[in-house]
């Protein structure tokens, strides 16, 4: 036997004998060892356009993802040989997943949300391409806000009468554990609270650096200037830039900054009420007629809260929740700064007045009392 045969042999008998050594969870999800490769936190390559690529999988990250038993060719399902070649093509959310939906006897699938995020005001391919490739790619895709995150550390572990009466069928604690953690926790009420639903918002919407320069590339898709002409006047930049800043100086997001339960959020205005799992993949712009705050729906979405509004069609007009003086004229800055600091003067010298006359009154006293004490 040659020397190259041997190496190969022995190469081949490392790689089954370190395979075997794996955890078997770890096997179940890599069955085709492509983490032969893929463990390597360095792998990588740098695109002909520039941008930097990495294909490092974090195997202890993902163990204990909703994903972990799922081989990787599950998703990836156009790769063919391995190793593989170049991928052009990304993983869609939409494809059928390995499990059977027992209601359907069909394999599950994201399609339906899918379907209808692609309509909404989000909506993107996972791999933007052609001249809107620029202006899609500042889009959040699915992964953006599911990032699959591991479960929540405060998450409370699975009661024991319930693990205890699934394994006598099922009889693996941990496909318990993560069916418990998955699927039936989401039969509670589970929502983000409203900072963090203010925060995820924000983290596009308040950064003036990516919504400047989507509505720059929109503009210039468009054939327009950076303000973007629409309807015979010109859309302040700041209008787009400013919402999360100009919801946090509102009434809504005052409560919101202060703890309470139940203050308004974007998701509150911008997504239905009906069927709320489904709807807030369906975010719209304004100007689209099936947007909830669209003109001629506003004061359904404002009754939700405040009852009785929807009868009052001047109460949803009111610009309060996103009113930017700074971006709509710069009278309105100077009469909102003027009345700010007049507000903030007269509290300051009413609480002063109130302060000198109680200690006059207190000083009257003791010296009324001072003037009895010396007559006897």
């Amino acid at each position: 036997m040659c020397k190259f045969s041997k190496y190969v042999l022995l190469s081949l008998a490392a790689i089954t004998f370190f395979t075997g050594m794996a955890p078997e969870k770890a096997v179940a999800a890599d069955d085709e060892n492509c983490l032969m490769c893929h463990k390597y936190q360095k792998l990588g390559r740098i695109t002909g356009d520039g941008a930097r690529r990495f294909y490092y999988v974090a195997e202890h990250e993902f163990m204990q993802t909703v994903h972990y038993n799922v081989r990787c060719r599950d998703c990836h399902d156009y790769i063919d040989q391995i190793p593989h070649s170049e991928v052009k093509e990304g993983v869609n959310c939409a494809k059928q997943c390995h499990i059977k939906n027992p209601a359907t006897g069909k394999y599950f699938s994201h399609k339906q949300i899918d379907d209808v995020y692609k309509e909404s005001a989000h909506g993107r391919p996972k791999i933007p391409s052609g001249p809107e490739a620029e202006l899609q790619e500042n889009k959040p895709y699915c992964i953006y806000c599911h990032t699959n995150p591991k479960y929540n550390p405060d998450e409370k572990e699975i009661p024991k009468q319930i693990s205890d009466r699934c394994v006598v069928c099922h009889e693996d604690d941990r496909w318990v554990d993560h069916w418990y953690s998955h699927t039936a926790r989401r039969i509670n009420e589970v929502k983000r609270s409203p900072s963090e639903v203010v925060e995820l918002c924000s983290s596009c919407h308040g950064n003036e650096k990516k919504m400047g320069e989507h509505l720059e590339t929109k503009a210039y898709l468009a054939g327009t200037d950076s303000h973007g002409e629409e309807g015979g006047h010109k859309e302040h930049p700041e209008k787009f830039t400013q919402a999360a800043k100009s919801y946090k100086a509102s009434f809504h997001g005052s409560f919101n900054k202060m703890g309470w339960d139940e203050p308004a959020t974007c998701l509150n205005c911008h997504a239905e009420a009906e069927n709320y799992y489904l709807a807030v993949h369906d975010i719209r712009g304004a100007k689209d007629p099936k947007s909830t705050v669209h003109l001629d729906n506003r004061d359904k979405t404002c009754a939700k809260c405040h009852k009785g509004t929807d009868k009052n069609k001047n109460y949803s007009q009111i610009d309060e929740v996103h009113y930017n003086p700074h971006a709509n004229s710069i009278i309105e800055m100077y009469v909102e700064e003027f009345f700010f600091w007049l507000t903030a003067l007269s509290f300051f010298v009413l609480v002063g007045a109130i302060t000198v006359d109680h200690h006059r009154r207190l000083w009257d006293k003791i010296r009324g009392k001072e003037h009895v004490s010396h007559k006897d």
